[in-house]
């Protein structure tokens, strides 16, 4: 940079000699990594204050607060809720706005029954730390639901994007509503070469959702597993946490989903 160019915030000047990881944003030079920052009329720099950086920090050394130094960005709520219904709860923050403002997601969503927090909340006053309560609001819920996430943060004492931060960073914690029966494929190489791609786009078929998805009806969702264990009986298929199918092939695995289904109205 010459003398002549105008010199950016104090953020700015340290971030810029960095080299982050290669994940750049769209439209922005090489090194500017997760930092989103905005260009004053004068040709400075400043914050954008997406959160990203305090959300991904690995340390959690990183919190940020409103600063009075500038105005605030006016905020255009109906363009807002436009780019947050193209997308799906737990996509991305305007997934999640979307249903903060009362529009319907283009996806299975259950009614959220708080009082099934109650027991959360009682185990954070008694001493629970914030991993054990979010293995608990799982559990009572299937998934972390937004209004569980923001209540648990309230009660801790902590920032949203902290709590979010450490939900979204664990792959065992999921954000997004899953169906009554959670239909697990192994992909292990041991399933994967006895035919596991096969049992995953019977499903695939069967069930009319891609792998990640839910039912219209809340009753399955499809996932992929890196192993399970099993490997002489593979391919495997797990339905939840207690019923495991051995050397599945797409005929048993179309099967299974109609008995599934049969059994829901019986």
């Amino acid at each position: 940079m010459t003398n002549d160019e105008p010199k950016g915030s104090a953020l700015y000047e340290v971030l810029k000699g960095i080299d982050f990881e290669r994940r750049q944003l769209v439209d922005k030079t090489a090194r500017t990594g997760l930092f989103d920052l905005v260009k004053n009329e004068d040709g400075s720099y400043r914050c954008y204050s997406c959160t990203l950086c305090e959300r991904t920090c690995p340390v959690d050394c990183i919190e940020l607060e409103y600063c009075p130094e500038f105005p605030e960005e006016p905020f255009d709520i109906e363009a807002a809720r436009a780019a947050a219904l193209t997308t799906l709860p737990g996509e991305s923050c305007g997934a999640a706005s979307a249903c903060v403002m009362g529009e319907a997601p283009a996806q299975f969503v259950p009614e959220i029954d708080m009082k099934l927090l109650d027991p959360v909340i009682a185990g954070i006053r008694s001493g629970t730390g914030l991993v054990e309560a979010l293995h608990a609001t799982q559990e009572s819920y299937g998934y972390l639901p937004r209004k569980a996430l923001e209540s648990i943060a309230d009660e801790m004492h902590m920032p949203f994007s902290r709590v979010f931060g450490v939900a979204s960073f664990y792959a065992q914690f999921r954000l997004r509503p899953v169906g009554k029966y959670v239909i697990d494929v192994c992909m292990g190489t041991a399933c994967h070469v006895a035919g596991a791609p096969l049992v995953v786009e019977a499903f695939c078929q069967e069930l009319e959702i891609p792998v990640g998805g839910t039912t219209p009806d809340g009753l399955f969702t499809l996932q992929t597993v890196n192993c399970v264990g099993a490997c002489a009986l593979a391919p495997v298929v797990r339905v939840g946490n207690d019923e495991t199918h051995g050397r599945m092939g797409p005929t048993d695995a179309r099967r299974l989903v109609r008995r599934l289904r049969k059994q829901e109205v019986s």
